[in-house]
């Protein structure tokens, strides 16, 4: 390699920064200049303005060139086209065909949720992702007959667990809680948001650290108070009553971050309270176990029904009873596949 060359190197890995080939999902062209590695070595892939489809993309991945990376000073321009697009597509929402609206809406929440915890305490994207994930919900409840279709496509897309198990879990409150003819309309959507952005805290811990199989102690720490942080991040900022926020603060009573599921005991059901709150973390816990991690695989739903009787059936056996009826009646299509 050439002096100038090897400068030149040294200059891009200073300047640039790591994006995710989603990231491109829904641009019409690319808003800045798009770099991968060969080899080591940082190579243009994409220029400034050059036009962008599923069937660029779909040619991209193909080739593995999935991991991009773009200058930092640009990340605030991709941002930007991002949240427009997420805008775009709230207000349009109830328009056209709800599937295809539908898939757009949680791909672009997914996509402004890795904004959003990159950059926590930005009053803007916070107020678009509430703002959308309000719209959502209402979308979601005058459209159920769509979720388990939603659900399916959406993890089509492989999103980084931490943006896509606030939706999955949401989906999930919001249908066992409708089918329980308990919760008006408007409490629905306040336990629908509380749900969406409880863990909104864990944006402490940088996002690589999710991808391994032990954190330090010091990210353990971090992570422990992520409810807490989640309540600090959000208090003030969102309209989120006192009562949200404390099921907010109680709904982790134990983590599902270790590949030894078994570590999770009986015990630990003692220590969440309300029936909000046992139902709010129920829904994170399945949502959880049923979905891969770096660190381990999926469980089947039967296994995480097992883990969730072991937790709740003797305290709540009526919440427990409408839990397994609504993954029966939410899965029936996909089981008789």
């Amino acid at each position: 390699m050439k002096a100038a060359q090897a400068l030149e190197q040294a200059r891009l890995g200073y300047k640039l920064v790591p994006v995710t080939i989603r990231q491109l999902l829904y641009l019409s062209s690319t808003p800045c200049d798009f770099y991968i590695q060969e080899n080591g070595l940082y190579v243009e892939l994409l220029r400034k303005n050059t036009y962008i489809d599923n069937d660029v993309i779909r040619e991209l991945i193909q080739n593995n060139q999935i991991h991009l990376f773009i200058y930092a000073d640009d990340k605030k321009e991709l941002i930007a086209v991002q949240q427009e697009n997420l805008r775009q597509v709230t207000r349009s929402l109830s328009i056209g065909d709800a599937l295809e609206k539908g898939k757009k809406q949680t791909n672009l929440l997914a996509i402004n949720m890795g904004y959003l915890y990159e950059f926590p305490m930005e009053d803007d994207l916070l107020q678009l992702q509430y703002q959308s994930v309000v719209n959502l919900f209402r979308f979601l409840f005058e459209n159920t007959s769509i979720h388990e279709q939603l659900y399916l496509d959406f993890k089509k897309y492989k999103h980084h667990y931490i943006f896509s198990q606030p939706f999955l879990s949401s989906l999930f409150l919001l249908g066992v809680l409708k089918m329980s003819h308990v919760y008006s309309e408007k409490e629905l959507e306040n336990l629908f948001v509380t749900s969406y952005f409880k863990d909104i805290g864990m944006s402490a811990v940088p996002i690589e650290k999710y991808n391994e199989k032990e954190l330090s102690e010091h990210d353990k720490k971090l992570l422990s108070r992520h409810a807490d942080i989640s309540v600090d991040i959000l208090q003030g900022r969102l309209p989120i009553s006192p009562n949200h926020l404390k099921i907010i603060e109680g709904h982790h009573a134990f983590s599902l971050l270790s590949d030894d599921l078994s570590e999770v005991k009986k015990e630990n059901s003692l220590v969440i309270t309300g029936t909000e709150t046992v139902m709010v973390a129920c829904m994170d816990i399945i949502s959880a176990m049923i979905s891969e991690r770096p660190y381990r695989g999926s469980t089947s739903l039967f296994e995480a029904l097992e883990m969730i009787k072991i937790l709740i059936s003797d305290s709540y056996p009526n919440e427990f009873r409408l839990i397994v009826t609504y993954f029966k009646n939410f899965f029936a299509k996909t089981m008789r596949k």
